[in-house]
This record gives C-alpha cells, structure tokens and sequence, in this order.
C-alpha cells in the first residue's frame, strides 16, 4: 500500500491495536516498510484520446440502438402523439391526461419535443404530424440550402 502511496492503518493513533498489528506485520515482512523516497506514481489505466469509434460515439452503458437513436422509438411515438393533438402548447400538453398518460411535467415535454426537433430524417421512425413539421431540424436545413 505504502508503495501506492497509500498509508496504512490511518486511525493507529487512536487504536493501539492497529499500531501492534502494523509493526507485526512490517517485521514479518519487511518490503511493507514504508520508504520515503521509494514512492513511485503508478499509471493504472490507460485513456484513450477519442471516444469516437467511426463517427459513432462510444458512451459507457449505451446500447448500439442508444447511440444511433437519441429518441427511442417508443419516445418518438409518445411525443408524436402529444405533438400531433396540442402542436407546440406544453402546459396544454401536460395538463392532457388521454395523451399524457405518463404524465410528464411541462418541462420534460419540452426537452422531449427539442431532442425530437432535431432528429435527422434518416433517425425519425414515426410520421411527423403536419402541426409540426416546420419545427423539425431537417426541414429547416432543407428550407436554408434552397
């Protein structure tokens, strides 16, 4: 431990008896010594300089579907529906309790909608309601680059 630069047995000066048991075990094996000038930094792991693997990014505990669609497909479907009766009117929205059947609070469904807002075309699963379509990321590019 010493050579990790970690102490052992911290609470000794309150508990004699780990005291006892540090000089026992330091005289049966006497590398546990600690030396001063002997610590050394030990590198443990190493970090990568990217996480990005193929244009996909790698997030700990995400599944390939996760990655590839940031709004799962049964969110898509759920947000559609409220999108579809209520437009962009949130506090409408979650008042609602036929298509708000989770009930969601007014600021959830609106970090919904964005993260809905701006899903490519090729990562929207479900039909985008007519109310809305002007407020998609895609068709907005579509409009800039005419």
């Amino acid at each position: 431990m010493a050579v990790l630069g970690l102490q052992t047995a911290v609470n000794s000066s309150i508990d004699a008896r780990a005291v006892i048991a540090l000089q026992s075990a330091q005289e049966k094996n006497p590398s546990l010594a600690t030396k001063s000038n002997s610590k050394k930094a030990i590198e443990l792991f190493d970090i990568p300089e990217s996480d990005n693997m193929n244009g996909i990014m790698m997030l700990p505990g995400k599944t390939f579907a996760q990655r590839k669609l940031p709004v799962s497909i049964e969110d898509q479907k759920y947000i559609r529906k409220c999108l579809a009766r209520h437009g962009d009117d949130y506090h409408a929205m979650m008042r609602d309790i036929k298509t708000n059947d989770m009930q969601y609070t007014e600021s959830k469904l609106k970090k919904m909608a964005a993260r809905f807002f701006l899903l490519t075309r090729d990562q929207v699963k479900v039909e985008v309601p007519e109310k809305i379509k002007h407020l998609m990321a895609y068709n907005q590019s579509e409009k800039m680059g005419k």
